[in-house]
C-alpha cells in the first residue's frame, strides 16, 4: 500500500472554516503546532484502532499486525504539512502464520477471521503423523501441472493467507479508519485550540 495519507488537515477544510477565528487568533506558528497535535493524536488512534481491526479480520495477533503497520505523523515544531500517515507493505503471508495443523484429510487454520479447512492440503512428508516438513512448516498443496517428463501431476505449491496492505482498506479496517477520523479530528482540534488558548 502507498504512503497516502489517511489523516489530512487542508486549507480548505471545513474543520479549518469553523475554527478560523479562534486559529486565527493563535497565529500561524502556534495555530500549526495546536493542529499538528491534533492530527497526532489522531493519527495514534488511527494506527491502534486499526491493527486491531486488521488482527481480526486476518486472524493475526496484534503484535504480529503493528509489526507491518507503520505510520508517520506531522514534525514537532515544523511547518509542514498537516497530514498523518498510515500504511503497510508486503506480499499475502503464508497460512504458516496462522497455526496450520494436518489431518489425515488436509490441513486446518484459523484464517481471515474463522477456523477454515483446506481439504488435500499438507505440511508433512509422507503420512500426516509423520513430523517430517517438506518446507519448514510451510503449508503446501498439490497442484495440476503436468510433468512434461513423466506425464504425472506432481507439483506442489505454497499456500498464503491474507495480506496485511489488502485487509487495511477493506471491511471493518476500512470502516473503523473513516469514522475515527471523521469523528475524532473535530473534536481534537477544538481541544487543541482551546489549550492553546487558554480555555
Amino acid at each position: 500500500m502507498a504512503k497516502n495519507p489517511l489523516v489530512v488537515i487542508e486549507t480548505r477544510d471545513e474543520v479549518l472554516e469553523r475554527y478560523g477565528n479562534m486559529l486565527g487568533a493563535l497565529g500561524e506558528r502556534e495555530a500549526h503546532k495546536a493542529l499538528a497535535r491534533a492530527v497526532n493524536r489522531v493519527t495514534n488512534t488511527v494506527h491502534s484502532r486499526v491493527v486491531r481491526a486488521v488482527a481480526k479480520q486476518t486472524s493475526l495477533t496484534a503484535g504480529r499486525v503493528r509489526k507491518e503497520i507503520k505510520k508517520r505523523q506531522v514534525r514537532p515544531g515544523g511547518m509542514g504539512a498537516l497530514e498523518g500517515v498510515i500504511w503497510a507493505t508486503g506480499r499475502p503471508l503464508p497460512l504458516k502464520e496462522f497455526r496450520p495443523k494436518q489431518f489425515s484429510w488436509g490441513v486446518r487454520a484459523k484464517v481471515w477471521g474463522q477456523t477454515q479447512r483446506f481439504p488435500g492440503a499438507f505440511i508433512y512428508a509422507g503420512t500426516y503423523r509423520s513430523g517430517i516438513y517438506v518446507g519448514n512448516g510451510h503449508v503446501f498443496t498439490n497442484t495440476r501441472g503436468p510433468n512434461t517428463r513423466s506425464g504425472r501431476n506432481n507439483a506442489v505449491e505454497m499456500m498464503f493467507g491474507p495480506s496485511i496492505p489488502e485487509e487495511m482498506v477493506r471491511g471493518e479496517s476500512r470502516r473503523t479508519f473513516e469514522q475515527t477520523v471523521a469523528t475524532m479530528l473535530p473534536q481534537r482540534v477544538f481541544h487543541e485550540i482551546s489549550r492553546a488558548l487558554k480555555f
